[in-house]
C-alpha cells in the first residue's frame, strides 16, 4: 500500500488524510457472494465492511460486484432493527424532480411487509436528500387505481395504507421517469432493475439520436451525463447499520467521485439513524 501513496495521495497534497487497508483479493463477477466472504475473509468488499464496522471507516464505496456488498455489509456491519433485507436504493433525475427508486437488486422476490420496510426506508433517504420534507410514496404496478397488479402489489398496497408516511397509492412506469406524482416509488428487486436500466438505456438512446442530428452534440452528451453524475450517480444500500454506496464497475473517475460524495452525504445527513427512526415510528404508529 505505501508504494501506492505517491499515485494516490501525495502529489495532491491529501496524503495525511489517507489511510490503506490492504485486501488480499478480490470479488469476481460470476463468483457466490457470500460463499466468497465466508471462505475469503481478505476479499475487498469484506475489509471494507469490516473497516465500517470496526468505525475506522464511517462509509465504503465500491465499482465492484453489487451481491457481494450487500453481502458483506449485511453480514458484517449488519441491518438495522427491524430490517428484514436492505434494499438498493438510487436517485432518479425525472423530469419534474428527483425520484428515489427502491429496490434496484437487491431482493428479487419481495414481500408485501418487505416492500413496507423498503417505503420507510425510501422516505427517510429522500428527506436525508432534501428532496421533501415529507415525501410522497407511490407503489409501483401496472395502473394508477386501487387493485391493479398482481398478488404481491395489492397486498403491499394494503400494508401501505397502514403505514405512518404519505402514501400517493398506486403509481406507473413513466411516473419514475416524469416525476411529478411520489418523490419515492418502491417495487421489488428485479422489476426495479428492469425499469432502471430501460430508463438508463433510453436516456443514451435519446442523447445519441439527437447528437447525430445536431451539429454540436454536446446539450445532448449533457443530458445523457446527468444520469451518471451529482446526487444521481451510484446507489446505496439502506436498512444497514452503515452507510455503504456501490457504483458501475466501469465507472469513470468523476462518477466515483460522485459515489464518494453521494456517501459523505449519506453521513453527514444521519441517514441510519433517520432511517432508524422512521421504522420506529412506523412500527409505534400505523395508520
Amino acid at each position: 500500500p505505501t508504494d501506492l501513496t505517491h499515485v494516490l495521495a501525495a502529489d495532491r497534497g491529501i496524503a495525511d488524510r489517507v489511510e490503506y487497508a490492504s485486501a488480499g483479493s478480490a470479488l469476481a463477477m460470476d463468483e457466490d457472494p457470500v460463499r466468497a466472504i465466508r471462505t475469503r475473509p481478505d476479499v475487498s468488499v469484506q475489509v471494507a465492511a469490516e473497516l465500517v464496522r470496526d468505525q475506522r471507516a464511517q462509509a465504503s464505496v465500491s465499482v465492484g460486484h453489487t451481491g457481494g456488498v450487500l453481502a458483506a455489509a449485511t453480514l458484517t456491519i449488519g441491518r438495522l432493527e427491524g430490517v428484514t433485507r436492505a434494499a438498493v436504493a438510487v436517485v432518479v433525475p425525472a423530469v419534474h424532480h428527483s425520484v428515489v427508486l427502491l429496490d434496484v437488486g437487491g431482493t428479487v422476490d419481495a414481500t408485501p411487509e418487505l416492500l413496507a420496510q423498503f417505503a420507510n426506508s425510501g422516505r427517510a433517504f429522500a428527506i436525508a436528500l432534501g428532496l421533501s420534507d415529507d415525501p410522497a410514496v407511490g407503489l409501483l404496478t401496472i395502473g394508477s387505481e386501487p387493485g391493479k397488479g398482481d398478488a404481491l402489489r395489492r397486498l403491499a398496497h394494503d400494508e401501505f395504507l397502514d403505514l405512518n408516511l404519505r402514501y400517493v397509492g398506486p403509481v406507473e412506469g413513466d411516473d419514475v421517469a416524469l416525476g411529478g406524482i411520489a418523490d419515492v416509488i418502491v417495487t421489488d428487486g428485479f422489476t426495479g432493475n428492469v425499469v432502471l436500466k430501460a430508463i438508463e438505456g433510453a436516456a443514451l438512446n435519446t442523447a445519441e439520436a439527437i447528437s447525430r442530428r445536431y451539429a454540436d452534440p454536446e446539450p445532448a452528451l449533457e443530458v445523457g451525463r446527468s444520469f451518471a453524475v451529482g446526487t444521481h450517480a451510484g446507489a446505496i444500500l439502506l436498512g444497514i447499520n452503515g452507510v455503504s454506496v456501490v457504483g458501475h464497475g466501469a465507472s469513470s473517475a468523476e462518477e466515483i467521485a460522485a459515489y464518494v460524495a453521494l456517501a459523505v452525504r449519506g453521513v453527514r445527513s444521519d441517514l441510519v439513524a433517520r432511517i432508524a427512526d422512521q421504522l420506529a415510528v412506523s412500527d409505534a404508529g400505523k395508520r
